[in-house]
């Protein structure tokens, strides 16, 4: 079984798509009167947050007034599960969640939750493709005692309480769940590939939803695709956590790997045969042949560049920076994009790889920071290539850095409820 958690700004949105969903069906509502429409539960939790927030003298009002639960086990986990099994799982998983006691960054004291008693209510749901049922839970975030329901680490807590009632009922551990359908997606997208007559990456998404599965591309701002996430129920992945073949920079060198070109064969022409003559022959006179054998002139093979020079524009200056070819498709074909980070492009992220690689750090520094970047971390004194590493090694670390220091800035607000 897998557990997710999140806060919800717009509730009524979240509560009518638990409970009005095609095919849904209201498993459990409880401290709220039966046979309430989903608005009107909506507007019970609003009122009761705002009403115990005006009481309140400390601190920031309350913004985000609903956590969100999807709960999904398996389909051998819940096979025979009815109605009631469904509500009893709701109620397990909430009570686990309060069971935990987790110390929130920042924080000194064990912080505990309450969802138990407060408002809460159950839809269950029916994936369109594979029939797995699934759970989405909507809870309020202020207690029927006018406590607030912490948050911090939201995930972690589902994580956790997933983890316990796995071991109590005996199913799998989330993490092994999610191996398997990262396998299982990994199989599907190859078996696409390979049965694909030409490139065509709408194709390939769309062969992908028609499976079941959700893809969700992301382009940079001139369009063009620099990742995307595939998943189904509970388990989104990244494209290079299902594996490094499938990235978007590396799709289309993958089809063609599985579409090798058929090898040309040269034919040479047949030796044309020649039928003897009847006309006479000519006597034939012997020459004296030169002993000397004939010099042959060289000719010198053209010297194959080693380096590819990039003249790289930065806010500080034009930097010529001279890349080994050897390495260079690594610089090109594997840098990414932030996913947070709407103003870069590939090509920005190559280029700041590349000067990292040359040794010009501020410009590195200045060239991330005028394309949104400064949130990730930044090369450290003495950074340049080591004495024992390799230098394919060092091209992925020149990115990995890049990629990090193209992270977005976050924006600091205090404390946050």
């Amino acid at each position: 079984m897998i557990m997710l958690a999140k806060v919800v700004p717009y509730g009524g949105n979240a509560v009518r798509y638990a409970l009005e969903k095609e095919k849904a069906k209201v498993v459990k509502v409880n401290h709220m009167p039966e046979g309430i429409e989903p608005t009107a539960i909506w507007y019970m939790m609003k009122h009761h947050c705002q009403l115990y927030q005006q009481d309140r003298t400390v601190g920031r009002s309350l913004e985000r007034l609903m956590v969100q639960f999807v709960i999904s086990p398996s389909k051998e986990e819940a096979k025979n599960f009815t109605m009631n099994d469904w509500a009893n799982l709701q109620d397990e998983s909430l009570e686990t969640m309060d069971s935990l006691g987790l110390i929130p960054k920042g924080m000194k004291k064990e912080v505990k939750t309450n969802y138990r008693n407060s408002m809460n209510v159950g839809g269950l749901h029916s994936d369109s493709k594979s029939g797995t049922l699934h759970l989405h839970m909507d809870c309020c975030r202020v207690d029927l005692e006018g406590n607030t329901n912490d948050v911090h680490d939201i995930h972690r807590r589902a994580m956790m309480a997933a983890e316990i009632i796995n071991m109590r009922h005996g199913w799998k551990q989330p993490q092994e769940i999610r191996d398997m359908r990262k396998e299982e997606i990994a199989d599907y997208c190859e078996y696409t590939l390979r049965n694909m007559q030409e490139f065509d990456v709408d194709f390939y998404f769309k062969m992908l939803r028609m499976k079941g599965y959700e893809v969700t591309p992301r382009y940079d701002k001139s369009r063009k695709l620099v990742g995307y996430t595939i998943g189904k129920n509970a388990s989104v992945f990244k494209a290079s956590e299902i594996g490094r073949r499938f990235m978007a920079s590396q799709l289309e060198a993958t089809w063609k790997k599985f579409h090798p070109k058929p090898a040309q064969v040269k034919v040479k022409p047949s030796t044309p045969t020649v039928a003897p003559s009847s006309r006479p022959l000519r006597p034939t006179f012997q020459t004296t042949a030169s002993t000397q054998p004939k010099v042959q002139p060289r000719v010198q093979a053209k010297p194959v560049p080693s380096f590819t020079i990039f003249n790289i524009d930065t806010p500080i200056g034009s930097k010529a920076v001279e890349i080994p070819n050897s390495v260079k498709d690594i610089f090109l074909n594997e840098a990414q994009v932030p996913e947070d980070n709407d103003n870069a492009t590939v090509e920005n992220v190559a280029h700041t790889a590349m000067l990292l690689f040359a040794g010009y750090i501020d410009a590195a520094t200045s060239m991330s920071e005028s394309c949104g970047g400064g949130g990730g971390s930044a090369p450290e004194s003495g950074w340049g290539k080591k004495d024992d590493e390799d230098e394919r090694a060092y091209v992925r670390r020149c990115l990995q850095m890049a990629h990090s220091m193209y992270k977005p800035k976050s924006i600091k607000r205090g404390f946050h409820r």
